[in-house]
């Protein structure tokens, strides 16, 4: 699908975060998410998760108008079932799960960027 390809930006505006640091909080799917795989700027362990969500509120000091913005994002949680299926991913190559950010798709659901990296020392 050309809106969940389009989606692509560089990794170069903000840092990542570890998943398992990623709030969950007021943040639950419509749909099941799915998973597809990806390579961006090199990262060939990137993936993208898809799945259409209901939230309320951000991070305190966030800009709520960075949500969902092709720019990486530090504000918005991320659903449960989500951080799981990211986590899992990733656990199966013996790597910790990053998050990149969010972006929107064609259809409007929320497309979730990560990638897998070594786990700290």
């Amino acid at each position: 699908m050309t809106g969940l390809t389009g989606c692509a930006t560089s990794f170069n505006h903000e840092p990542p975060r570890d998943v398992t640091s990623v709030g969950s909080k007021n943040s639950k799917t419509l749909t099941a998410p799915s998973i597809s795989q990806y390579d961006v700027d090199g990262f060939t362990d990137g993936f993208r998760i898809t799945y259409a969500q209901i939230g309320m509120g951000f991070d305190v000091g966030c800009n709520p108008f960075r949500n969902n913005s092709e720019i990486k994002n530090q504000c918005s949680p991320l659903p449960e079932s989500v951080k799981l299926m990211a986590i899992s991913h990733c656990k199966n190559k013996g790597k910790k799960s990053v998050f990149w950010g969010n972006t929107t798709n064609w259809i409007e659901m929320t497309v979730s960027k990560f990638s897998c990296e070594e786990n700290d020392a």
